[in-house]
């Protein structure tokens, strides 16, 4: 049973300040993120919470907030969200996408997904936290970091934060956005827990070749490499490999259930296999002239422990046997985390089952890359969480994030924040 009493004061406060921060415009690129940090800050002011603001140039105002635990042996725990958004076209939404507006049980606006949602979550778990402390000690310590320009990259945010303030970022366990979405498979529901972000290596391939005039086209010419080499490189499959979560993935599922449902025929596909695609081409700037050079922008997505020289070894022979070449324009490697032995993934799974006692947590990799790369990579254990009922399940999550009408319930947010608060107390107070 829940150890927190869940008032009709508290349900309103958590509705209140995800509102707030729904109204408050951290639209990308700007983002005016410290106008964000700093609500925060004076909602946690009021519960007797010291937190800093870290602005890597201003307005990208990032927040961060400890709670000391007593014990410094234990894992800590961090709380990760991102207070920036994508941009929004007000013409484009049944209401305005910074009102927050309230109807038939679903508040509506940017960043009601991905992730003010979270930030809300995380802040009244916090805060309940901290509470509970008064009369238990915390048995690790817990952090609460709230940052800027995830959606542009996050070089104003978590990277900033992790390069000059490494004090804030211990190692432990993250809890972060990208899972906690159902997932249904007929009789049996699943709901989804990121524990892993895969790599990401961008190239140039590069064709030279014969130039000159259209009305005389020569032999050799650079687009006919490389077109070549872009058609064989898109026909290209890699194979599956069922190692690490994607191994879990597998375990949990199993084969027969997969085959006539596409959304788990996607995730299987990109749990298990690297894949590379085509972003641009660039051949040629003026009419009737054969350019005598091309160039193709590539984006590989790998499983973790994939390295940039396995991936230098594939473009090798793609290249030769197109007589083309390639450059590294940039690397960044996958993580995965511990979901064995996690104590975390487990406190998870068992305040599921008293929700939803049919639910079953599905591993997976992340889908796309979060500020938990940089915490990830440096031996932290993120998992991606941050729960919704079944009334949005992960389909519709995928269609309505960065998108018009953007929302989410009432009772999908209380949920969340319930599940949430109730795993950290059950980790962080010792029985």
């Amino acid at each position: 049973m829940s150890s927190i009493e869940w008032t009709n004061e508290l349900e309103g406060k958590t509705v209140a300040h995800f509102k707030e921060l729904i109204r408050i415009n951290t639209s990308a690129p700007a983002g005016n993120e410290t106008e964000a940090a700093r609500y925060i800050a004076e909602v946690l002011r009021a519960e007797g919470i010291e937190s800093t603001i870290v602005e890597s140039e201003p307005g990208r105002g990032n927040l961060l907030a400890k709670l000391k635990g007593a014990k410094s042996q234990e894992p800590p725990i961090l709380l990760i969200s991102h207070l920036d958004v994508v941009p929004a076209s007000e013409e484009d939404w049944m209401h305005p996408p910074f009102a927050a507006v309230e109807e038939e049980g679903w508040i509506y606006g940017r960043g009601a997904l991905d992730t003010k949602n979270l930030v809300a979550m995380e802040l009244m778990a916090f805060i309940l936290l901290k509470r509970a402390s008064t009369t238990k000690a915390l048995n690790r310590d817990v952090y609460f970091i709230a940052t800027a320009d995830e959606e542009q990259g996050s070089r104003k945010g978590m990277e900033y934060l992790v390069r000059e303030h490494p004090e804030w970022f211990p190692g432990g366990w993250v809890i972060n956005e990208g899972g906690g979405f159902y997932l249904a498979d007929g009789d049996k529901d699943y709901m989804l827990i990121t524990a892993g972000e895969k790599g990401v290596c961008k190239a140039t391939l590069l064709a030279t070749g014969q130039g000159g005039h259209a009305s005389c086209p020569p032999e050799g010419q650079a687009i006919e490499k490389l077109a070549r080499a872009i058609e064989h490189i898109t026909a290209h499959t890699f194979p599956e490999e069922a190692v690490g979560v994607g191994k879990r993935f597998l375990e949990t599922m199993g084969e027969s259930r997969m085959a006539s449902d596409p959304t788990l025929q996607h995730l299987r596909h990109y749990v298990l296999r690297n894949s590379v695609t085509v972003n641009s081409v660039e051949v040629g700037q003026r009419i009737n002239v054969i350019a005598y050079k091309a160039q193709a922008q590539i984006e590989f997505r790998l499983l973790p422990h994939v390295s940039q020289s396995a991936v230098e070894e594939l473009l090798q022979k793609w290249c030769t046997a197109f007589g083309i070449s390639y450059q590294i324009d940039s690397f960044e490697p996958g993580f995965e985390s511990r979901l064995e032995d996690s104590a975390l993934v487990t406190a998870f799974a068992f305040r599921l089952r008293e929700h939803d006692p049919g639910v079953t947590l599905l591993p997976i990799l992340a889908l796309g890359r979060t500020d938990g790369r940089f915490l990830g990579t440096r031996g932290s254990d993120v998992y991606g969480f941050s729960p919704l009922l079944p009334q949005l399940p992960f389909a519709d999550v995928l269609r309505k994030v960065h998108n018009h009408n953007e929302a989410i319930t009432v009772s999908s947010l209380l949920f969340g924040t319930k599940l949430i608060a109730e795993t950290l107390r059950q980790i962080c107070l010792d029985s």
